[in-house]
């Protein structure tokens, strides 16, 4: 899986590897010739509805054709928008509105207290009486992608791309079965581990639990007492050659 040098940077510092900042790592993979294997792999900016402010504000979902054992299933998912983790998902043979539905009830019996408003595309699952009298129930207001930007969703469909890029495609399935056993490990790996960049490169699940600032306070000083112990190692290196002239 290539990861860009932030996150691998971030990473490290995470799991007191070593505490050391981008620009070195940076540097360091430069020296080595690996800087264009780990470049970073920028989001597009692209238009759409205003941002969310907080959990549970915008929720997205949208299919994906997924490959498995020579066979094409369909991949549901719904996130939420602020955080980018994924609340519920569903890999499926059909394509049927029923499906939509599904998932849909499923996230809000997950997260009942939720009051979003979904966005979606205007596929023929979404724009659905029943999905539309589903989403009156359930107090979500529903929201379509305008066919001038239909990259709102954008969020969904890039998470469906690194699903696919880092695990779908490096995977040999040999099952349906096993398909959603693993793919299931491999989404909340996504968003209790996985860094991302959009995010301060910190995983979906610690956005969405209200810990970003702690985290970075963490990071902030772990690299604060790194430098005083570097400075401190140096200092005692420099006395000690002096001391032996």
């Amino acid at each position: 899986m290539e990861q860009g040098y932030r996150t691998l940077c971030w990473h490290m510092v995470d799991m007191d590897i070593a505490v050391v900042s981008p620009a070195t790592v940076y540097n360091v993979l430069q020296r080595s010739g690996l800087t264009k294997k780990w470049a970073e792999m920028a989001e597009e900016a692209k238009k759409g509805f205003e941002q969310p402010k907080a959990i549970h504000e915008q929720w997205h979902a949208d299919f994906s054709y997924i490959r498995v054992c020579g066979a094409f299933y369909y991949f549901i998912s719904v996130m939420d928008g602020y955080s980018r983790k994924i609340l519920a998902w569903a890999l499926n043979e059909s394509m049927e509105g029923l499906w939509a539905e599904i998932i849909v009830a499923r996230a809000k019996e997950l997260y009942p207290e939720a009051r979003p408003r979904i966005i979606t595309d205007n596929g023929s699952q979404f724009i659905s009486k029943d999905f539309r009298e589903l989403t009156s129930l359930l107090e979500i207001e529903h929201t379509f992608t305008s066919p001038a930007h239909p990259q709102s969703n954008g969020k969904l469909e890039r998470f469906h791309r690194t699903l696919k890029s880092e695990h779908v495609r490096v995977s040999a399935y040999f099952s349906y079965d096993d398909a959603k056993e693993r793919m299931g490990r491999w989404i909340t790996f996504y968003n209790e581990r996985r860094l991302h960049a959009a995010l301060m490169y910190l995983p979906p699940e610690e956005i969405f639990c209200g810990l970003k600032e702690k985290r970075l306070a963490e990071r902030r000083k772990k690299l604060h007492d790194a430098c005083i112990n570097r400075r401190s190692y140096w200092r005692s290196l420099a006395a000690a050659s002096v001391a032996t002239l």
